[in-house]
């Protein structure tokens, strides 16, 4: 608790901070705002007359006071600007008290839309949804970061990247100030998903312009050509003249409208977008990085020597010269100068010299993201440890293990060592124990903790150990009405999901509770000691939670001869526990795993 005070005090210094530079920025606004007003009403008497006995003070004055209001409101926009963003660095910061208190601030972050239930292990686990994992990690104010964070809470890393990561999120926790103002950045972003969407769609439409070289020629040569003949006027040519090349574009305009206008629909309000994407690689392009992850994603952001930053922001100008298209001058400018084919011919350019490179410099954005969300873990939790991956052979081992989402205060930590006896494959786990004693938590904790030691980020342990392994989890099956699946049949996928991941290259790690809960006692009984027997006889690694202790026995030898088995060489099974006792009448458990078996399950 007292390391995360400290964190707590980092963050509400950096409010402070920002509450004193509002303070200035608010009395700049009140002084701006009493400068407009005192220019507006100076004008207006000039307007009428009131300085009327000096006609050409009068008139200078009125220029004055149209100039200096004008540049007063382009001033004022610009405090405005700074005022908000300095009260959504504000905001940043105290979200992240609440997270520290495990209080979820942003309700729509919850990952919701990234549940899959056929996944190998995101269910059981709470990955998404409303206070899970995925909402008490991430960060992202885009599109791409949240995308990018659900990915990779779901697929493992190579062991190469996984390390890559670690050293990238331990750097990255560093740079808080950095990570808030990407962060800032984003949240002017407003819909972004629909709008990425379109551009992604734009970026693939065949173009218009660039492969007509007559339609080329023609939109630079014919607007010049038109605007000529008004010179000519002076010279007393008919005005006819310059209305036949002003009909000879409408026509022009007319012939190619449904498709000029498919590509406005792709572009509309995007600018704004665009411009804050921008400025969010700008922050990331101009940093300076030791790490090899966060050095790769910088690289990436340049083509030819030409800056991501640069390219995008031109590309959001060209997009706001289109927006003119809804404006009341728009029909002249459009006729007169091709403005539409204009547009769409630069953005063309554009797409040919760096369209190719737009997703990759959005996943960019996407990987940074997910690595400050868990950059912030790291920060916000000094205690928890970088994991360590293990290649040589199966290793699980943990000490002080928690649960991420359980408040510090609240949280209980135990250790495990699935291959004490060095076995490279076949170590297992059977937990036993009373109902509400920790079983199904433990299991949990083990699992949330492998997803995020595989994704590149901290774990809620003081040490904790593992080999690169397929996750598989059979924890929270339940009936299916849409899908017409009774409970003890979805167990049975479930199940069988498991058993088809040991054909996989490497090892499985399973976590299973309560095996075959749909069934009878009886039946469940053999069905589960005949699945374990499987999975031991195939190498596989996991941990079982369990009411039935015949399961137990299976760590004895003898009893695999009793059913015409034979223990299967170089495995080791392993019994821990948890339990509960009375005190003063009441049933309490103190969460703590122990070895052997359970002895009471009615304390």
């Amino acid at each position: 608790m007292e390391n995360q005070k400290k964190t707590e005090t980092i963050y509400k210094q950096k409010i402070k901070t920002l509450d004193l530079r509002l303070k200035e920025l608010k009395i700049k606004d009140r002084v701006m705002g009493i400068i407009k007003l005192v220019l507006l009403v100076i004008g207006l008497l000039t307007v009428f007359r009131v300085f009327s006995a000096n006609p050409t003070f009068s008139l200078g004055l009125f220029v004055f006071c149209l100039l200096a209001f004008t540049a007063s409101a382009v001033m004022h926009e610009t405090i405005i600007r700074k005022i908000k963003y300095q009260k959504t660095l504000k905001t940043i910061n105290e979200n992240e008290i609440k997270y520290l208190h495990h209080e979820f601030p942003d309700s729509s972050a919850t990952g919701e839309e990234f549940k899959n239930s056929d996944h190998f292990y995101a269910s059981d686990l709470d990955i998404f949804g409303e206070k899970g994992l995925f909402h008490y990690v991430n960060r992202a104010v885009t599109a791409m970061g949240r995308r990018c964070l659900a990915e990779w809470l779901q697929l493992k890393a190579e062991v190469n990247e996984t390390r890559r990561r670690q050293e990238a999120v331990k750097e990255l926790s560093q740079k808080l100030d950095l990570r808030q103002t990407i962060a800032a950045h984003g949240m002017f972003i407003d819909d972004s998903s629909k709008k990425l969407h379109s551009l992604y769609r734009l970026l693939k439409e065949p173009f218009i312009i660039l492969n007509k070289k007559w339609l080329m020629g023609f939109i630079v040569v014919w607007p010049v050509i038109t605007i000529s003949t008004l010179v000519l006027l002076i010279f007393k040519v008919s005005l006819m003249v310059f209305f036949s090349f002003v009909l000879s574009q409408m026509v022009v305009n007319k012939i190619f409208f449904k498709r000029v206008s498919h590509i406005y629909s792709l572009t509309s309000k995007s600018h704004k977008i665009l411009k804050a994407y921008s400025r969010i690689i700008a922050e990331i392009e101009t940093g300076n990085y030791t790490s090899e992850k966060l050095k790769q994603l910088k690289e990436r952001l340049s083509v030819n020597e030409k800056k991501a930053p640069v390219c995008i922001r031109r590309f959001s100008i060209l997009l706001e010269w289109f927006e003119t298209r809804n404006g009341m001058l728009h029909f002249v400018v459009n006729n007169t100068l091709l403005w539409d084919l204009h547009c769409v011919f630069h953005i063309e350019k554009w797409r040919k010299q760096v369209a190719a490179h737009v997703p990759q410099w959005f996943d960019v954005i996407g990987e940074f993201e997910a690595l400050s969300g868990f950059a912030g873990l790291y920060l916000n939790n000094p205690l928890w440890t970088m994991p360590e991956i293990h290649e040589n052979s199966f290793r699980m081992e943990a000490a002080n293990l928690g649960h991420p989402l359980i408040p510090e205060a609240e949280r209980v930590c135990n250790n495990i060592e699935l291959n004490q006896n060095g076995k490279t494959n076949g170590n297992l786990a059977i937990v036993t124990g009373p109902n509400m004693a920790g079983k199904s938590t433990f299991l949990r904790t083990v699992g949330v903790n492998t997803v995020l030691a595989f994704a590149g980020a901290p774990v809620c342990a003081e040490r904790f150990i593992i080999s690169p392994l397929n996750l598989f989890t059979s924890m929270q099956t339940s009936d299916s009405l849409d899908k017409h699946l009774s409970l003890f049949y979805a167990e049975l996928q479930r199940l069988k999901m498991i058993l088809e991941g040991l054909s996989h290259s490497e090892p499985v790690f399973f976590l299973i509770d309560e095996m075959l809960k749909g069934t009878n006692a009886l039946d469940r009984q053999k069905g589960a000691i005949a699945m374990l027997k499987q999975l031991m006889r195939s190498c596989a690694n996991g941990i079982i939670a369990t009411h039935d202790l015949e399961l137990t026995k299976l760590e004895n030898p003898g009893e695999w001869k009793k059913s015409g088995g034979t223990y299967p060489q170089g495995i080791h099974i392993a019994n821990y526990h948890f339990d509960g006792y009375i005190k003063e009448d009441k049933l309490l458990f103190d969460y703590r795993l122990k070895q052997g078996i359970c002895e009471s399950f009615n304390a």
